[in-house]
């Protein structure tokens, strides 16, 4: 069993599905409702399996990580241009800003790196993107640390369900064939089951927006799990809830015990 194996298993410990919550917007974007204050919001997320952050926060808060039974910390080692909303970029443009040895040094057991493909008519700077994915795949093998590849759809509001769905599925086989370990991508529908048939890895799926409700997040994360999903990696919808800790156990009751829904948010007292 190799180094990287001994992490994924660490990072399942033995659960078929996982709830992982998302911190790293801020290293994209600076600003984020929920993470101005980066401990508050770890400490609201604590009891996710895994938590996605940048190298920095993970540094200034990295106590937090080292008790029993702490969430796993995976670093994000992208910045890419589609990322920064403030001024509406729409091309994929991408940056290595951690290397995987200095996520590695900072505490992570694992990293998460994007993948931007088929946003704009830019052979160029597509061929740099996988490059640069490529990159970061030969830096985590040496090391023995797991990778998830993210496809995110910028344009997803523009494309039809279908349209959506496709470009997931090719990109998300794409990045496993690069040699990502695992997937975080967006949730296509009934639909989805292909795209988790046709990626040889565990698939996640992402909250994208935030939903309106409690009930409308277990509902995803119960329909992604059904469809394949191994689970759910969401940010805003676990860490902007009234009560994380109470939606992430009401997750975790979705997810691997079958509960539904209506039930779980009814058992919880959640609307």
């Amino acid at each position: 069993m190799s180094g990287k194996n001994i992490r994924l298993a660490k990072l399942f410990r033995s659960k078929k599905n996982l709830v992982i919550s998302a911190l790293d917007h801020v290293v994209e974007y600076g600003v984020q409702p929920g993470i101005e204050d980066a401990r508050k919001a770890i400490e609201n997320c604590i009891t996710t399996d895994a938590i996605l952050l940048p190298r920095f926060m993970l540094k200034r808060n990295c106590d937090l990580f080292g008790k029993v039974n702490a969430p796993t910390p995976i670093v994000r080692i992208n910045w890419s241009s589609s990322f920064y909303y403030p001024l509406n970029y729409r091309e994929g443009f991408t940056t290595i800003c951690t290397n995987v040895e200095e996520a590695v040094e900072a505490g992570a057991e694992a990293i998460i790196c994007s993948l931007f493909l088929e946003e704009q008519d830019n052979q160029q700077m597509e061929v740099n993107n996988v490059a640069i994915f490529s990159e970061v795949v030969c830096q985590k093998e040496k090391l023995g640390i797991p990778l998830i590849g993210e496809c995110y759809v910028v344009e997803h509001k523009e494309k039809t369900k279908q349209q959506v769905h496709d470009k997931v599925k090719r990109i998300s086989r794409i990045m496993a064939e690069l040699g990502a370990d695992l997937i975080k991508t967006f949730y296509t529908g009934t639909q989805f089951h292909e795209v988790v048939e046709n990626t040889p890895v565990p698939v996640f799926t992402i909250g994208a927006e935030k939903l309106n409700t409690n009930l409308a997040v277990l509902e995803k994360a119960y329909n992604s799990v059904d469809q394949g999903a191994r689970g759910i990696i969401f940010g805003r919808n676990i860490f902007m809830a009234k009560d994380p800790k109470v939606l992430i156990t009401a997750l975790n009751d979705i997810i691997n015990k079958g509960l539904t829904p209506k039930k779980t948010a009814a058992k919880y007292g959640l609307k």
